[in-house]
């Protein structure tokens, strides 16, 4: 980004660590260079891990260059405090987090000179001048650097604090060593993967049956699915064989006819633009690229200039953005996607085009619009690289065509009084969809983001749905039944999660919670952030909370253990996050003081603390019995603070050493 800035402001010249020229002096961070300083920073009796050391909170907080970067830490604080350079731009990411990593280094390096703001959504050279010349002074960003900076502290004391906690807890009980990390957003999100994994183990798999019959009629065949209606609900399964062999055999030879025929047209509109999240589940279900991947390229791709920033979490543009839309179409005539040449000469011939405002909304942009092409024309990209770009070209491009139109039919025939249904799809118009096509599942795929499995969920697939037409036929019209299947089929679990599904779970987490206000502050930001959400997922995995089995993620038995053993339900559920997000934006809207903020923080860490110490020992399995080779359960002694190993075949016992 730095070597973009300073190109754009005629800025010449290569250096490894910063380039100055023409008045500017242009210098960058590679991601976060300052880090909080460890516990035993503070005092060095807070380096044990020992109940009687917690909680800590230090006051105040106390940073330090991050080792790995040092050097270029140095060259930036060196560059804040140069007797010649009076003001400083603040050019890290446009958001929350690109105003931490800026104010940490700021205050570190004791600068005190004015700052200016700059932000921008993309790095094309038109771009970076038009932001260059909007600059406002840094003080109107206050409640950012504050939400940011309190965000961080607490993140900071929940993590160091009960991770400690817990790992003592688990120490006690018996359970390997290591540390048992503890985190707002890590632990939520494992708990997602946990519970759905349980739901899978616990599930008892329920047979049914149900019958299909295929239908002749002078104009074509069909084929209908045996359903009832039994006091307003659907019934489509017969609980054994026996029923649906009876019914099938009284059923044989008769004649049917058509009690309803419906058809009705369906209209669907294009998908909205890519937020970071969205773009990160089509990439995992369409090429299997995991989060961490597609974020990755889709960075590549901005610092090519080629798309708009790709940490965002909104679906729409602004106005602004709106007016230089057909620039972008028209890089993407000259570029290299030549498949899109069709649709493209389909625009020119109805030009100028606008964008529907249903994509075109102030409103629904807060830090950065939504991932859209810019006016610079993609050359020699290949590979995912091109995958990626040509996902935001298409759904962007399809933004601009007429909806998809579909000619929906719906048939029940009626034989000796019981029901069948046949559903039937004729695609009239492709409209969007010719230029964004949506990904289809195969035909056993089942979204692994959906509810729970119930008695109710099977493994076969509802309403028969014929893609294609069906003959043209009228109520009342006679046919004749030539066949009739009775089926097997058995309810299933829910599937285990792929990361885009995950993806889903976390961003729409709080959409379950009782308090309206912590719906409303979690509705765009869920578990984690667009940015973050990926190294939450490799976090997990490195953890060894979680592995990836192909496309699919799975919790470890650590990570089982984990989330079966915490008493503060707080740290696995999203209310924590849907509350600490209502009031950060308070606070960014400088409605909230960040004093009062941090002190409810501190109140709520001591009481987990509390929690996790007082709370009864996990029933951990232990190592091996000695005697018959069976894992051991770990009890609690008569005498607080004991535990011991039990093996229940044999009776053995043996004490659990003290953390």
């Amino acid at each position: 980004m730095g070597r973009a800035v300073a190109e754009a402001l005629g800025v010449s010249g290569r250096g490894r660590s910063l380039i100055e020229g023409n008045g500017l002096v242009v210098t960058w961070c590679v991601g976060h260079l300052v880090e909080t300083l460890q516990p035993e920073g503070y005092d060095p009796a807070w380096k044990a891990w020992r109940w009687d050391r917690l909680p800590i909170f230090p006051e105040p907080f106390r940073y330090v260059a991050i080792p790995q970067t040092r050097d270029q830490f140095d060259v930036v604080a060196r560059l804040l405090n140069r007797e010649d350079i009076t003001e400083v731009v603040n050019a890290t990411d446009a958001g929350r987090e690109g105003e931490l990593i800026f104010d940490l280094v700021y205050r570190l390096a004791a600068c005190a000179k004015p700052v200016l703001r700059f932000w921008t959504s993309s790095l094309t050279p038109e771009a970076i001048q038009e932001a260059y010349q909007a600059m406002k002074p840094g003080e109107a960003y206050m409640g950012l650097r504050e939400a940011a900076r309190s965000r961080q502290e607490a993140d900071w004391l929940v993590g160091i604090n009960a991770t400690r906690a817990q790992t003592l807890r688990m120490r006690r009980a018996g359970a390997e060593e290591g540390v048992w990390s503890v985190g707002r957003v890590q632990t939520p999100t494992l708990a997602l993967l946990v519970r759905r994994e349980l739901e899978i183990r616990d599930f008892k798999p329920q047979p049914f049956w149900t019958l299909r019959a295929r239908f002749a009629h002078p104009n074509g065949a069909y084929e209908g699915r045996w359903f009832k209606e039994v006091e307003g609900q659907v019934q489509e399964r017969f609980a054994t064989e026996e029923e649906a062999r009876g019914l099938a055999a009284k059923l044989e030879g008769k004649p049917g006819k058509i009690r309803i025929a419906t058809g009705r047209t369906e209209k669907k509109k294009p998908e909205l633009l890519y937020d970071l999240t969205a773009l990160q589940k089509e990439a995992n279900k369409r090429f299997n690229l995991t989060a961490e991947e597609t974020l990755g390229l889709a960075q590549n791709l901005y610092e090519k200039q080629l798309i708009s920033y790709p940490r965002t979490n909104s679906r729409h543009l602004t106005e602004a953005d709106a007016q230089k839309a057909p620039q972008w179409i028209k890089s993407l005539a000259q570029g290299q996607l030549a498949e899109l040449a069709p649709f493209l000469d389909e625009l020119r011939k109805r030009w100028p085009v606008k964008l529907d405002k249903r994509f075109v909304n102030d409103k629904e942009v807060e830090d950065h619009a939504a991932l859209v092409p810019t006016e610079k024309p993609a050359r020699g990209l290949a590979g995912d690289e091109l995958r990626i770009y040509e996902l935001i070209a298409r759904r962007f491009l399809g933004a601009y065509f007429p909806d998809r139109v579909e000619a929906k039919t719906t048939l029940i025939t009626e034989v000796e009084s019981e029901t069948f249904k046949t559903n039937g799809t004729i695609v009239k118009e492709e409209g969007w969809s010719a230029v964004d096509p949506p990904h289809r599942r195969k035909k056993a795929e089942k979204p692994a983001d959906s509810k729970p499995a119930d008695p109710g969920e099977a493994d076969d697939e509802g309403d028969e749905e014929t893609e294609g037409g069906l003959p043209v036929v009228k109520k009342g019209d006679g046919v004749d039944v030539t066949s009739l299947h009775p089926k097997e089929g058995k309810t299933t679990p829910p599937k285990r999660m792929s990361e885009g599904d995950l993806l889903s779970a976390m961003q729409g987490a709080g959409r379950d919670l009782d308090d309206e206000a912590l719906r409303g502050a979690m509705k765009d930001c869920g578990l984690g952030t667009p940015a973050t959400r990926a190294n939450m997922i490799e976090t997990l995995i490195k953890r060894a909370y979680i592995e990836r089995k192909r496309n699919v993620l799975l919790p470890t038995d650590k990570g089982i253990r984990l989330i079966q053993s915490l008493p503060a339900e707080a740290l696995c559920s999203a209310e924590l996050t849907g509350n600490w997000e209502a009031r950060l934006e308070r606070m960014r809207r400088g409605e909230e003081a960040r004093e009062t903020f941090m002190a409810d923080i501190r109140g709520f860490v001591a009481s987990v603390v509390a929690d996790l110490q007082e709370a009864p020992a996990p029933q951990i399995l232990g190592s091996p019995c000695p005697s018959c080779g069976k894992p051991m359960r770990v009890i609690p002694s008569t005498r607080r603070g004991d535990f011991f190993h039990r093996c229940s075949p044999c009776n053995r016992m043996e004490p659990v050493p003290k953390a």
